[in-house]
């Protein structure tokens, strides 16, 4: 079984550069035919944890932001105001 499993982590890390050099080519190629459409990148991303974590703890915070929502008024503050009796009066400038 070791010689399986040591066989196989030697065979991965052989595969590796190969499987960079196809996409390359691939890209490659696909632009220079004209092919404006970006390719996935999303199989290479978990590169960027494990080789870069900087990287990728940039990414995840730029897409938290990305998704964070617009801030709704306050009662005292903002474009809208509650009155004392719960009424909302929300006023819009023009």
């Amino acid at each position: 079984m070791s010689d399986f499993l040591g066989w196989g982590a030697i065979g991965i890390v052989l595969a590796i550069p190969i499987v960079f050099g196809v996409v390359g080519i691939a890209t490659r190629r696909r632009h220079h035919a004209g092919d404006a459409t970006a390719p996935s990148s999303a199989g290479l991303l978990g590169f960027d944890e494990l080789f870069h974590p900087s990287a990728h703890n940039a990414r995840i915070a730029w897409e938290a932001e990305r998704e964070i929502p617009a801030p709704a008024p306050t009662p005292d503050k903002g474009p809208g105001v509650i009155d004392a009796s719960g009424k909302i009066v929300i006023e819009v400038s023009e």
